[in-house]
């Protein structure tokens, strides 16, 4: 056989799951028998040449045999994508004939609508090499998925999940029959002939815990294994590194605390979502900003309709299936509730766009803890909480008109040390621009204060509703403050969207700013009306870098103050009743 390669000897340049396949094998870990089929080979002007090889190999190496067919795609299994589920395999084929139309729909799966939807999800556009596999197959009593760091915990642990038989269910998201999670820390060392490789499904557990760790250290990350047990023996089907998610965790100290009872065995995908709950049927977009109610886990076909949704809420699923790996790519939260009783999902996504106001009733979904909760039932602060969370995260997983930054603040106060700096800057050449902006806050009924704000911000040319989140930093001349702009048509728009979230308008303020920006350091002169004099913001996103400005304007960092809003009120004097200029300059 010339175009049927064994997988020991396959080259390196036939897809990352032949690759690991072969990785595996060399290593000495139990992988099934496995030939591979590179893209070139599956070339039209070859295909009487391949279907005799395949014949000879039916007729030999797998006679009496099943094999799976499987993908091995260029952009599959990759550190930063795993296309998990999205090209097909194709089990228990048992003749030639079977096989050459498994390894043809194997190939054209590359080019089906979850393919195409998975590479417009992480901006791509062109088609990879497709190679395939062909495996024996292992007759499985039991099999699953392994991920060696758990994905929807923050605590130490591996997380497995079982079904009897091949595990489809699993991987399909259909549910698992057994669930378990496993300690990272190395076990003690058996009292048995290391030979001895028969395994017993009471011993499952502690084999996989062991297997997973070995994983790691060959492959240097945690990693996704799917696996299975066959009278006594222990096969590894896959092992890939798992796609790290584009949201990290926000500190513990800034997150929603919810007074129900966690449930965190519901977290499919980690994160946080606020919207009007929307029940979704297939084939239909999600309105943007709602949480969207579901049967099932949606392919990658279905996440393209969903990616504008808030946050997802399953009635059936599990955490190691495909498309939940899919789901925490893209930082979407999604959580399982097998009954939603109570969840006010009265409304369709035929029914339109969901309105920022009106009488419906957003939630919170809390995919950390595992939690829905209405968001009006949160004690005002943990309500803040919430929403910045859910912002913060649309914000960092690229929601469209969401823009996240978190960058270093400190204030220059002190007004000869703000001249120091206007004259730094004439003196080299550098100029500002000023304009009038005007400032519609927002907060709760109560006025809760703890470091978050709300606002629709206007000036001639832009408007945007901006969350921001002050983080004081325990001695240190500034602080840490992130912030998502939402960018709106209109204030009306704005005001929509704060008052859906259940923020009360307070008093239209107005504010002079000169802003100029200088090697990474934006500078932004701030003068609010009535105010004794102006005060001088410098942000940048590395400390270092308003350091070295400081120091080439000759101002010790000592002179700046990590003072947010409430502080400088107090120290200019000025209160919130009255922040409006009398004769408003041109922009």
């Amino acid at each position: 056989m010339k175009l049927i390669m064994p997988l020991e000897r396959c080259p390196l340049d036939v897809g990352s799951k032949a690759n690991r396949l072969r990785a595996l094998l060399a290593a000495g870990l139990p992988v099934p028998e496995a030939y591979v089929i590179s893209a070139d080979d599956l070339a039209a002007e070859k295909c009487d040449e391949l279907a005799s090889e395949v014949r000879e190999l039916m007729d030999t190496v797998f006679r009496d045999a099943a094999v799976v067919v499987r993908s091995s795609a260029a952009d599959e299994d990759t550190p930063l994508a795993s296309a998990a589920g999205v090209y097909e395999s194709y089990l228990d084929r048992r003749t030639a004939d079977e096989v050459l139309t498994a390894v043809a729909a194997c190939r054209a799966s590359a080019l089906s609508a979850d393919a195409d939807a998975y590479r417009v999800l992480h901006g791509r556009v062109e088609c990879a090499p497709m190679h395939v596999i062909v495996q024996r197959m292992a007759d499985c009593q039991v099999s699953g998925v392994l991920y060696t760091r758990n994905p929807v915990a923050e605590d130490a642990t591996m997380l497995v999940e079982t079904s009897r038989g091949l595990g489809t269910r699993v991987v399909a998201g259909l549910g698992a029959d057994q669930r378990f999670t496993l300690s990272r820390s190395a076990p003690e060392p058996r009292e048995r002939d290391r030979a001895d490789r028969s395994v017993s499904e009471e011993d499952l557990p502690r084999t996989l815990q062991e297997l997973g760790l070995v994983l790691e250290a060959e492959f240097g990350c945690p990693q996704d294994v799917e696996w299975g047990l066959s009278h006594g023996r222990l096969f590894v089907f896959q092992s890939r590194d798992i796609v790290a998610p584009p949201v990290p965790a926000p500190l513990r100290a800034t997150r929603p605390a919810p007074s129900a009872v966690p449930a965190a065995d519901l977290v499919l995908s980690p994160g946080y979502g606020i919207g009007l709950p929307v029940t979704v049927t297939d084939g239909r977009p999600a309105p943007r900003g709602s949480v969207a109610v579901l049967d099932h886990m949606p392919t990658a076909s279905g996440l393209d309709l969903l990616k504008d949704a808030s946050a997802l809420v399953l009635r059936a699923g599990n955490a190691l299936s495909h498309s939940a790996a899919l789901t925490r790519e893209l930082g979407l939260p999604a959580i399982l509730l097998i009954d939603p009783h109570g969840l006010p999902a009265d409304r369709s996504a035929s029914d339109g766009p969901v309105p920022g106001g009106g009488a419906a009733a957003p939630v919170l979904v809390d995919a950390v803890r595992g939690q829905v909760v209405p968001l009006l039932e949160l004690p005002p602060v943990e309500r803040k909480k919430a929403v910045f969370a859910a912002m913060r995260q649309g914000g960092l997983r690229g929601v469209p008109g969401h823009h996240y930054q978190g960058r270093y603040e400190t204030v220059l106060f002190d007004p000869v040390a703000q001249n120091q700096v206007r004259a730094r800057l004439r003196g080299w050449g550098i100029g500002t621009a000023e304009r009038v902006q005007t400032i519609l806050p927002y907060d709760d009924p109560d006025r809760t204060y703890c470091g978050i704000s709300a606002r629709v911000q206007v000036t001639t040319d832009a408007c945007r509703v901006q969350f921001k989140r002050a983080n004081l930093l325990p001695d240190r001349p500034y602080r840490f403050d992130e912030e998502v702009h939402v960018r709106v048509d209109t204030p009306e728009v704005g005001a929509d969207l704060l008052r859906g979230l259940h923020y009360v308008a307070r008093p239209a303020q107005e504010r002079r700013i000169d802003r100029a920006e200088v090697n990474g350091v934006r500078l932004q002169f701030n003068l609010w009306p009535g105010a004794r004099h102006a005060y001088l913001g410098l942000e940048s996103e590395f400390p270092e870098t308003i350091e070295e400005f400081l120091r080439a304007c000759d101002i010790p960092l000592a002179e700046c103050e990590p003072l947010d809003g409430k502080d400088l009120f107090d120290m200019l004097g000025i209160g919130l009743e009255d922040l409006h200029f009398d004769t408003r300059p041109q922009d």
